[in-house]
């Protein structure tokens, strides 16, 4: 079968895939609104994913990017997500929510999914309101990770910038902004729905207002948990936005990661991932008081992503791209087929995929190249 036959019959495939798996939308109860979230993954503590601007949980999920991005968290932790109130599956509100709604709705949540205590990750404007959370309850946060946040709201360029996508919402124009390795014809196409679904033009206009008027930097200072800051070079957020809010939160480590996306799932997710669960597996060790920790730097141990993979796992994933079975991929290397079945379930965990089919789709479109022999 040929690569072209084989990335063709991985969408029909990973669509298959998708409804299969799509995580379970139920809803918490908060202050007169029921707010949506989704659970998934396992691992020694949960994390509650943030996130910036708007938000749809089940077409995100539609997303292989997204997915293989959440998937990656998973294999170090419980995953919980949801919609803020006003945006995708939540109830839609006449304003968008206050700092402190966003607070009790972020506490609503994670009782709901029966989290005591989490690993708190704030993407964008998410950050801001993790920042808020993490200030009024601290000891329901083990440790704070922001990205591409920061302490106050985008600065007049980039909110104009913002205020011209409101006025052609719903044709994909936000991903030229947040995730310009994504955008083309069928990225556009798929964005475009999703900002139908994710918030009403109305709503989106409210909310990029709230956004420019936030700022969080008197609650930096006081927090008292683990912090990592993480943060493309080249993000639309100033470098020095994130300098300042991790000199700001006493004992936080910054992290600078290659890449000019905003979304952390696009582009090379991989070095944020692996910063990510490399903070989750520091503030997570058993029998350790994580607020008592000292704050060592990140480990720098490549866990996920195509330079995490052994010699012996590249050779399995370069002839299961273009097609060959387990039986055949064994006869070519010399192995057994279990030891072909053990290597592409670590490279599934490592590239946080699901299935031969999105294997075979990232694989035709990576530049990584597998180690000198």
């Amino acid at each position: 079968m040929s690569n072209g036959a084989l990335v063709s019959r991985a969408g029909l495939m990973d669509h298959v895939s998708v409804a299969r798996h799509v995580p379970p939308t139920r809803y918490a109860q908060s202050a007169g609104a029921k707010i949506a979230y989704q659970v998934s993954g396992q691992g020694p503590c949960d994390l509650v994913f943030v996130a910036g601007l708007v938000s749809h949980l089940e077409l995100q999920w539609q997303q292989l990017s997204y997915r293989r991005f959440v998937t990656a968290l998973e294999h170090a932790c419980r995953v919980i997500r949801f919609d803020k109130r006003g945006t995708g599956l939540s109830d839609p509100t006449d304003a968008p929510p206050s700092m402190d709604q966003r607070v009790v709705d972020l506490a609503a949540v994670m009782d709901a999914a029966g989290s005591r205590t989490a690993v708190v990750l704030g993407v964008s404007d998410g950050g801001r309101g993790a920042i808020a959370f993490a200030a009024a309850h601290p000891g329901r946060v083990l440790g704070l990770v922001l990205y591409g946040t920061s302490y106050r709201g985008p600065r007049p360029g980039l909110l104009r910038r913002y205020r011209a996508i409101v006025d052609h919402w719903g044709e994909g124009d936000l991903l030229d902004l947040v995730g310009p390795s994504l955008a083309g014809p069928v990225g556009r196409d798929a964005a475009g729905a999703f900002e139908r679904a994710a918030a009403s033009p109305g709503m989106v206009a409210a909310l990029i207002e709230s956004m420019g008027r936030a700022d969080v930097s008197d609650l930096l200072a006081t927090l008292p948990m683990p912090a990592l800051v993480v943060h493309r070079e080249q993000d639309m957020i100033p470098l020095d936005d994130a300098r300042a809010v991790a000199d700001a939160i006493p004992g936080a480590v910054l992290r600078v990661v290659p890449g000019r996306d905003h979304l952390p799932w696009a582009g090379d997710w991989e070095p944020v991932v692996q910063a990510v669960v490399g903070f989750i597996h520091d503030v997570a060790a058993p029998g350790t008081a994580p607020a008592k920790r000292p704050r060592a730097p990140v480990p720098r141990a490549r866990h996920v992503g195509w330079p995490a993979l052994t010699e012996g796992e590249w050779r399995v994933v370069a002839l299961a791209a273009q097609g060959h079975t387990n039986a055949e991929i064994a006869g070519r290397l010399f192995l057994s087929r279990y030891t072909v079945e053990t290597h592409l379930k670590h490279v599934f965990a490592k590239l946080g995929l699901r299935s031969r089919a999105e294997l075979a789709a990232v694989a035709a479109s990576a530049h990584a190249r597998p180690p000198d022999t």
